[in-house]
């Protein structure tokens, strides 16, 4: 008797479950293919320096992405943490090394190239920041 008068509700609910239990699968699959792309591309030499980057001089992050992979990235994202005095996380903030709406290089990075890259940080490193960093990718878009 409740199926019979239901019927349309339990229907509903079922396919709405199918449909949850779909995207999550698919959610993982996602974060699996692009934590299998982000360990094809390399940070290398990622320093604090001074020097001239986007035509100021000052203090910048400076470093190399190298493409090891087979598709073409048109934007990376790396997340540096800023290490404070007493060794904690006084501040993140997003680079993009490779970014196809920059103003200045807006090139895609190949597969097999690699690419210098530098960002002026002396407008937002925090009070308490140390002098230290880490730097990691977290995220790339492919062409």
């Amino acid at each position: 008797m409740f199926y019979k008068r239901h019927k349309p509700f339990v229907i509903l609910g079922v396919a709405i479950i199918i449909i949850v239990i779909l995207g999550l699968y698919f959610q993982q699959m996602k974060r699996e293919e692009l934590q299998n792309e982000l360990s094809k591309v390399e940070l290398q030499d990622v320093r604090i320096d001074i020097g001239i980057s986007k035509g100021k001089l000052g203090t910048a992050i400076f470093g190399i992405i190298q493409n090891n992979g087979m598709r073409t990235i048109k934007i990376a994202t790396m997340n540096v943490e800023f290490i404070g005095d007493a060794g904690e996380v006084s501040m993140e903030h997003k680079f993009y090394p490779v970014n196809n709406y920059s103003f200045s290089d807006s090139l895609p990075l190949e597969p097999g190239q690699a690419k210098e890259f530098g960002f002026p940080i002396d407008e937002i490193v925090p009070e308490n920041w140390g002098g230290d960093i880490t730097a990691k990718l977290i995220d790339l878009k492919f062409k």
